[in-house]
This record gives C-alpha cells, sequence and structure tokens, in this order.
C-alpha cells in the first residue's frame, strides 16, 4: 500500500510539475509558432493560451510525428469539421512544412469520401485562395486526370447488397481509384483516414483504418500520436473514443498495451488530468455547475454518447437537477437535432434508473 501510495503521489507530482517544466521550454519552441490570426483570440484570452501553451508549445513539438505528418492530418481534420479559418491557416502552414501543391489538393480528393463532398468543395475554394495569394497555379502541375480502372479488383464486393451503386463507388472509385493515386503514399493515406474518423468520432471506420493503418507501415506510436495530435481540433471526446477503439485493434493484433486510462493514446491522460481537469475545470470564472451543463450540451450535440454518459453523471453528482438536465435536453435538441436529443434522453433515464431517481415529469 505504501508502494501504491508513493507511486501515485510521484505520478502527481510528476503531472503537477509538466506546466512548470512546460514554461521553461517555451522560449525554445514559441519562435517556431505562427502568429494567431488577428483578433483571434481577443475575446477568449485563455483559449490563446492554451493554444501556445499545448497546441504549439507541446503537441507540435512532440517528435513522435514529422511536422509534415502533423500538417496533413491538421488540413484533412479542418476539412471534415468544415472549419474554413483554421484551414485556410493550415494549408498555408503544411506548404511552409514540406507538403506540396499537388499533395494538398489530393489531400481534399481523399478526405470528402469520408467526410462529404459539401467540404471538399470548401476546401477546394479556400485552397485556390492560398494557392493565389502564393503566386502558385490554380491547377497543381503534377496532378493527374482520373484514371478509372477496367477491370478493378473488389476489395468488398458483398459490401451494401441493398445499396448497389454505394457498393460500387467504395470498390470501383474508392480503393480501386482514389487510394491507388500516386499523389499520396498508402501511409499518408492512412494517416489521413485514420484522423478524419477520429474528428468525426466514427468508431467503425476507426476500428477498420487503425488496422489498415498498422498494415500500410503506421506504426502503433504514431497512430497514438494521430489520435493525441486530433484532439485539440476536434475536442477530447473524440481523442477517448478513438483511444479506446484503437487499443481495442492493437489488443487484438498482439501489440503491447501500456497501462493506464487510454492505452490507445496514452499521453491523452497526462493532457486530460492536467490541462482538462486539473486546470480548465478548476479554473473560477465558471463554476463547476456551470462547466457540467456546457459539457452536457456539447457532448449531446456531438451524439458522443460514451462521453455524454460520463458528464450526466458528472453533472448529476455537481448540483445540477434533474429537471434542469431534462429542460437542457430539450433546449439543446432543437440546435443540434431530434436525433441526438433522443439518444440523450434515453440515456438519462437509463442513468436515473440505476441511481433510484424518479424521472421527471
Amino acid at each position: 500500500m505504501l508502494n501504491f501510495k508513493l507511486r501515485f503521489n510521484l505520478s502527481r507530482f510528476s503531472r503537477m510539475l509538466a506546466p512548470v517544466t512546460l514554461v521553461f521550454i517555451l522560449p525554445l519552441t514559441f519562435a517556431q509558432q505562427p502568429p494567431p490570426p488577428p483578433g483571434a483570440y481577443d475575446a477568449a484570452p485563455y483559449l490563446g493560451q492554451v493554444r501556445n501553451t499545448y497546441v504549439y508549445g507541446d503537441i507540435w513539438e512532440r517528435p513522435n510525428l514529422t511536422k509534415r505528418d502533423r500538417s496533413m492530418i491538421t488540413v484533412a481534420v479542418n476539412q471534415a469539421l468544415y472549419a474554413t479559418n483554421e484551414l485556410r491557416l493550415h494549408m498555408g502552414r503544411a506548404l511552409d512544412n514540406g507538403i506540396t501543391q499537388t499533395e494538398l489538393s489530393e489531400i481534399i480528393a481523399h478526405v470528402l469520401w469520408y467526410s462529404g463532398f459539401p467540404t471538399g468543395v470548401n476546401a477546394a475554394r479556400v485552397a485556390a485562395e492560398v494557392f493565389a495569394a502564393r503566386g502558385l497555379p490554380a491547377i497543381p502541375s503534377a496532378a493527374s486526370p482520373r484514371q478509372p480502372p477496367e477491370e478493378p479488383e473488389l476489395e468488398f464486393p458483398d459490401a451494401y447488397p441493398q445499396t448497389p451503386y454505394l457498393r460500387d463507388l467504395l470498390n470501383q472509385v474508392l480503393y480501386a481509384e482514389t487510394w491507388k493515386r500516386g499523389e499520396l503514399s498508402p501511409r499518408d493515406r492512412s494517416m489521413i483516414t485514420v484522423a478524419v474518423g477520429t474528428a468525426l468520432y466514427a468508431s467503425s471506420e476507426v476500428r477498420y483504418h487503425v488496422g489498415r493503418a498498422l498494415d500500410n507501415g503506421v506504426t502503433q506510436d504514431e497512430i497514438s500520436e494521430i489520435i493525441t495530435h486530433v484532439t485539440f481540433y476536434s475536442g477530447f471526446p473524440t481523442g477517448v473514443n478513438a483511444s479506446r477503439v484503437a487499443a481495442e485493434v492493437f489488443e487484438g493484433r498482439g501489440l503491447p498495451i501500456p497501462a493506464g486510462r487510454f492505452p490507445g493514446a496514452p499521453y491523452l491522460e497526462d493532457l486530460i488530468d492536467g490541462l482538462v481537469y486539473g486546470e480548465t475545470w478548476t479554473r473560477d470564472q465558471l463554476s463547476i455547475r456551470d462547466r457540467s451543463l456546457a459539457t452536457i450540451a456539447v457532448t449531446l450535440a456531438g451524439y458522443q454518447s460514451d462521453q455524454l454518459r460520463v458528464h450526466l453523471q458528472r453533472g448529476l453528482d455537481n448540483g445540477v437537477t434533474v429537471q434542469e438536465i431534462s429542460e437542457l435536453i430539450a433546449h439543446i435538441t432543437l440546435y443540434s437535432g431530434f436525433p441526438t436529443g433522443v439518444n440523450a434522453s434515453r440515456m438519462f433515464a437509463e442513468i436515473l434508473r440505476e441511481r433510484g431517481i424518479p424521472l421527471p415529469d
């Protein structure tokens, strides 16, 4: 018991020291940070501090992925999330970090298969602006024309029998054509797809593409780092979900599983214990109760069921009443859609029954 307490206290002490240590290394990394867009953090200065300290002072400097890899997955995720301003910033940064104009164009074409055609149209428009601002040709010179395979090998011949056209698109265009194009390597495409699946909370896609990424030469450590990196662009619930799914894939392949709560992306534990709960949740600008309300609202709207369950429980523990949560579910549903509200209502009813609390009137 004494050894356990000592290990726990040393671990806790190390996490407490992490921000202090970071202060001493930040001067070395700040010079490499891109300046924030003018006025971007005027209304939320703490957000600017998180950006400088954690995103660029820590995550972007970690050695597990190259700057090129990080730019590649950041562009992909911001396209998938329709985050136009961030996408513009990171397209420019990607060119600075060694991604070619042709590769950037191909990232857009690849990602739209996983996030939808509108995200590709938006990203193409942003890319045109970035290319023009840098004096680059509107059409990348090395981009190849479409070359449909004549007799493609079908990767999933039995997929979607109820929707044959979807099966044909999957087999004959996505895998037989897009994944075979030489503008990006299979490794690049796997990294992009794992990143986008993480950002979209697409558990089934993450599960399949983590395995495919391992087959395409992406290492276990690199996959863990992709999940950690993407977390700062799509939110911690998406990283927690992807970490759980990745850990299942790693275990299924007989790979070593690190100890801790998030074995698919171990560094998330330090970030959640330190930045999320140790720092942000303890700031006195909002009460714990208000933070629970905000977190329930966001996880409800994102259909992030695992995290929603955690924060419904946490909300009750933090003094949010049953009637308030019930009303919050109805309110947020009008902004995020009835499927999210029905999911939250069903889940909240389960929690109340488990706790022996009467359902709201």
